[in-house]
């Protein structure tokens, strides 16, 4: 255990907290390793153990936020509810939360869309998450019998790919002002019944 009392552990889960409040207050192009050392009380080289440059930092802050909404949304496709209501619930909320990223961490989120948009593994991964969960949920209504397609693979494709503007970051800001979530449910419904 380092000088500090701290496991490694704890010091990298405090870095991604304490980056989190300096990326609200100042932005995040004006936060530096050495800053969150000095917030931590540790030695800016204990720090670089953890997280080498600022980057490495900004997208531990990012994975942190995306491991967040694959948790939420996982807890969605355990619930006992008909397939409809918990893939229309999964998407409403996967809406919801991209949205209230941008509304109430505005900075943060344009930490997270810089990571989105050069494909880091981590938001890789969390796409492949994503289409994990759906596949769950179609197959789960293919099971029940409740809508028809070849596979709940391409079904979800199809699901996913269609509301892209209400999850892909660039989109969901564009649309910051519009309350889309009539919109998002009417494409839904749509979408499924054209599986009938």
């Amino acid at each position: 255990m380092p000088r500090t009392g701290l496991t490694p552990l704890e010091i990298r889960e405090k870095a991604i907290d304490a980056a989190e409040e300096r990326i609200r207050r100042h932005g995040f192009e004006k936060f530096r390793l050495v800053d969150i050392a000095k917030d931590l009380d540790v030695s800016h080289v204990a720090l670089y153990k953890h997280f080498p440059d600022k980057q490495e930092l900004l997208n531990a802050v990012s994975e942190r936020w995306l491991n967040r909404i694959d948790e939420t949304l996982l807890k969605i496709t355990e619930k006992k509810k008909p397939s409809k209501e918990l893939l229309f619930d999964w998407f409403l909320t996967f809406h919801q939360m991209k949205k209230e990223k941008v509304q109430t961490d505005p900075e943060l989120f344009k930490a997270f869309d810089i990571a989105a948009e050069s494909l880091k593994p981590f938001v890789v991964k969390h796409i492949n998450e994503m289409y994990r969960q759906l596949q769950l949920l179609l197959q789960k209504a293919l099971d029940e019998k409740a809508i028809q397609g070849d596979s709940a693979t391409n079904l979800g494709k199809i699901f996913f790919e269609a509301t892209v503007g209400f999850h892909h970051p660039k989109l969901v800001h564009q649309h910051l002002a519009e309350k889309r979530e009539k919109l998002l449910k009417q494409i839904l419904e749509t979408i499924w019944n054209s599986t009938n």
